[in-house]
């Protein structure tokens, strides 16, 4: 190899065979007949004129600008004297790995070109390299993370071998959609090898997996374009999330879910009327899917059969209900059939019918026991408040109307008096709604105050004038209540 330059002893004895200078092609040998030289042609002009460049570079100890220069000089016209000044620069920018990389690629692609004593040398810096690198053996969960090494992306295959490294410190930085990042120094020494690295990202997200029997399908999640197809990823854990699948000419699909932390739920959508709907281009085109419809809105009418089982916080009467041997609690069956304006909020008018039968109950006035009967039916209009899940919600129902009530005192099995009339009533139930295909139905706390003046003044003038004298002008009462019927609300899916 024509040396054109001078040696750069960078302390190491086996760099001295190294060259900064040399001309980027190498000396052509000449054949027997003398021949004028051909004019070089302009890339290797330029190829010299990068190196000439370089070489100015690493003497003012620019060792990235050189390393430029070197590295283009190389590309336009490759040869031994490049590389080895692309070794050179790499050593001066501590970037130990890459210059033996470059040793051995000087090595395998251009040793024929090399003296022995090149060879040697360059054997040994390669040596001297390698006692300058470590290795380490990377781990990484969950495998889908992006990590950063130095700032390097490294796929999962690179983790596969051994990663080699300069002796230092290294930055590892590691994130995934669901999960906490972390960032983090390895430090290595010379000559360490498979240092063990393991990152364990945290979980703090929910999954879920949704899969569509429509190809060209968008999929979005609260009204969310995510994907088309196929989606997999990370939502907010114990909450409701809205998923819509979704393209033109069919009816969308809609569903509720909730996922814990660090769960997956995998969901399969179907759309109906494939067959008969064109597929239009915005649905097949690639890119960003079209933005998600409104959420459907679930209205329709519905109808409940009632059943609720109350107990009087005092008697309609003035009695000692503890000593009676029978009865004490109400109960009523009834009617409600509503209409669901919109997610939230729906109307309904009520008809229940209820009554109290009570046996024994002691009479501190007249000190005798008496029996007496109590008959309800409340009619009125209930407005209903609603959570917006298809399967679960939250429900409070709020009524007023008025309230037949007819009371009869019997002794012996004789009605004694009886008292009819009407009253205002108010209702509040808290409870739990649930929906199975067109199934509805409630489960909850009742609580219904009645007035009761006609209670107070509708008994004749006499012995049992004073049965109601205790009583005040309300009668509350507090239970459960049970509600099953049917809705014509878009079913959950």
């Amino acid at each position: 190899m024509a040396l054109g330059g001078f040696v750069w002893r960078l302390g190491l004895s086996s760099w001295a065979y190294l060259v900064l200078g040399a001309a980027p092609a190498l000396a052509q040998a000449q054949p027997a007949e003398t021949k004028a030289p051909d004019a070089p042609d302009p890339q290797t002009l330029e190829a010299r004129r990068h190196f000439k460049s370089g070489t100015k570079l690493y003497r003012d100890g620019n060792y990235g600008g050189a390393l430029a220069e070197f590295e283009e000089a190389y590309r336009l016209k490759p040869g031994a004297g490049s590389l080895q000044n692309v070794a050179l620069s790499q050593k001066g920018l501590f970037r130990y790995s890459e210059a033996a990389a470059t040793l051995e690629q000087l090595l395998a692609q251009h040793g024929s070109e090399l003296s022995d004593g090149e060879r040697q040398a360059v054997a040994e810096a390669l040596a001297e390299l390698k006692g300058l690198m470590a290795s380490i053996k990377l781990r990484v969960q969950p495998e889908s993370a992006r990590v950063l090494l130095d700032g390097r992306p490294l796929s999962t295959s690179d983790w596969i071998a051994p990663i080699v490294l300069n002796v230092g410190e290294h930055t590892l930085s590691a994130d995934a959609p669901g999960y906490t990042s972390e960032r983090r120094v390895v430090r290595v020494a010379g000559g360490q090898r498979d240092v063990p690295v393991e990152v364990v990202l945290r979980c703090v997200a929910g999954f879920v997996e949704v899969t569509s029997n429509d190809p060209t399908a968008n999929i979005a999640i609260d009204g969310l374009p995510k994907a088309r197809r196929a989606y997999k990823g990370p939502v907010e854990p114990d909450i409701d999330h809205l998923l819509q699948v979704y393209r033109d000419g069919v009816e969308p699909f809609e569903q509720t879910f909730q996922v814990g932390v660090c769960k997956t739920i995998a969901i399969e959508a179907r759309l109906e009327g494939l067959d008969t709907s064109p597929t239009t281009e915005a649905a097949t085109a690639e890119g960003q899917p079209p933005s998600a419809p409104p959420k459907r809105v679930q209205k329709g009418f519905y109808g409940l059969l009632t059943l609720d089982l109350l107990g009087l916080s005092q008697q309609p009467l003035a009695v000692e209900i503890s000593k009676a041997q029978s009865g004490g609690g109400l109960g009523a069956l009834g009617l409600r059939a509503g209409y669901r304006l919109s997610n939230p909020v729906a109307l309904d008018l009520r008809l229940d019918v209820g009554g109290l039968e009570v046996v024994g109950a002691y009479d501190t006035n007249a000190m005798t026991t008496r029996d007496y009967t109590l008959r309800s039916i409340h009619f009125g209009p209930n407005l209903k408040l609603m959570t917006t899940g298809e399967k679960l919600r939250f429900v409070t129902t709020v009524g007023a109307g008025i309230v037949h009530h007819r009371l009869a005192v019997e002794t012996s099995g004789a009605v004694d008096d009886e008292v009819r009339g009407l009253d205002p009533y108010f209702s509040l139930e808290l409870g739990l709604g649930f929906n199975y295909g067109r199934f509805l139905g409630e489960l909850g706390l009742v609580a219904l105050i009645d007035g009761s003046t006609a209670l107070q003044t509708g008994f004749s003038e006499d012995a049992n004038k004073n049965l109601t004298r205790d009583l005040g002008t309300t009668l509350p009462m507090v239970g459960f209540g049970l509600r099953g019927g049917f809705s014509q609300w878009h079913p959950a899916r």
